[in-house]
């Protein structure tokens, strides 16, 4: 991280099937709900799909991720104290991997593009601010969050919000279909029986800054982040989880702290078998085995560029309540290094979690936070 300007984060908000904003989405997760379920013919090239799904009635337009990103966002702005900040330097940044896709099909290719639908939430803000597309495969969320912490740091803007964004599609569900990735039930990341992932469509959103007396509840404190790309296989991870652990690596000297200050890991943990054997040998190489660790997959399903900001943000709900979710859909832990992943909720308080990522291209993220 650039610069010496400290960084905080909060007014986090989640929409998604499992529940519209972060506190009613976190209660059902915390009773052991989830958003995933068995779709019939959700699509024209597709019969069944088990995934999370809005509801075709929640949304009035044509663009249901433009509707349930800006309400993301603006939950996210009702939890900020505004004085003098809505005329100081505001970044915003858009974290998708396919943006408002939906409109190919009719050969609208301006507003299938990211950066359109960027710029109609921007319209929507009560601010002037720079604005920004982050489209990284599935560490789209870190890397903006690690991007916007940056730019603050290094003293180019003073306030972000950071929006992610994906809906569930023909296109993405077709393409992980291809690759023999997707469940036709539960997924079950970490599982000994574990057999793919299950998508879904959601946003999530927070703000950075190095006001704290912009967010209404007491924020959070960024440490530090890292990206890094082990350029293994266009869609398969390294073997070794070289690339996962440069990034954690990268990011706790960012964050002058070490490995075994780390009390909690809210991990990507798809649930395909890869992925999680890779995660797993990462972490170990971290000497993290025995630090406790979560996937969310199994209540949101995977939300693409969405994914690791509604994970973030459902991990700084458990640091506010002392609540830390379980793994859904994990019931013995079948790695070939073990972990220790959360098979029940866990009721403790913790200061400093990890947050990791890993996507497409080899691309891997990581992020470090504090309760302070």
């Amino acid at each position: 991280m650039a610069g010496k300007i400290n960084v905080f984060l909060g007014a986090e908000n989640i929409i998604s099937p499992l529940g519209w904003g972060i506190q009613e989405t976190f209660s059902n997760a915390k009773d052991g709900r989830t958003g995933l379920k068995e779709l019939e013919q959700p699509f024209p090239g597709i019969t069944n799909l088990f995934a999370a799904k809005f509801d075709d009635t929640s949304f009035s337009t044509d663009s249901p991720i433009e509707e349930f990103a800006g309400e993301s966002c603006r939950g996210s702005l009702e939890n900020l104290n505004f004085e003098h900040q809505l005329d100081e330097r505001w970044l915003f940044v858009l974290s998708t991997t396919k943006g408002d896709i939906i409109h190919l099909k009719s050969g609208e290719m301006d507003r299938s593009n990211p950066h359109y639908l960027m710029q109609q939430l921007q319209k929507e803000l009560p601010f002037e601010s720079q604005g920004k597309v982050i489209s990284c495969a599935c560490i789209s969320g870190l890397a903006a969050l690690i991007y916007a912490a940056d730019k603050i740091a290094a003293d180019q803007v003073d306030h972000a919000l950071i929006v992610g964004a994906d809906a569930l599609s023909e296109f993405t569900s077709l393409g992980f279909e291809s690759f023999f990735a997707l469940d036709s039930e539960q997924c079950k990341p970490f599982d000994k029986s574990r057999k793919g992932l299950n998508l879904g469509e959601a946003a999530a959103s927070l703000v950075l800054s190095k006001d704290q007396t912009i967010f209404k509840s007491s924020p959070l404190r960024y440490l530090g982040g890292a990206t890094s790309n082990d350029a293994n296989h266009i869609s398969g991870p390294s073997r070794t989880g070289e690339g996962l652990y440069r990034a954690v690596d990268k990011a706790l000297k960012y964050s002058h702290k070490t490995a075994d200050q780390i009390e909690f890991v809210s991990a990507h943990g798809t649930g395909t078998l890869f992925n999680d054997e890779m995660e797993s040998k990462a972490f170990a190489r971290h000497g993290l085995q025995k630090t406790p660790l979560n996937s969310l997959k199994g209540y949101f399903g995977h939300t693409l560029g969405a994914s690791s900001l509604v994970e973030m943000a459902m991990t700084m709900q458990s640091m506010r309540e002392n609540v830390f979710l379980k793994t859904m859909g994990c019931a013995t832990s079948g790695t070939e290094t073990e972990l220790n992943v959360l098979t029940e909720n866990l009721e403790m308080e913790i200061k400093i979690v990890l947050k990791t990522a890993s996507g497409f291209g080899g691309c891997n993220a990581a992020v470090l936070i504090e309760n302070q």
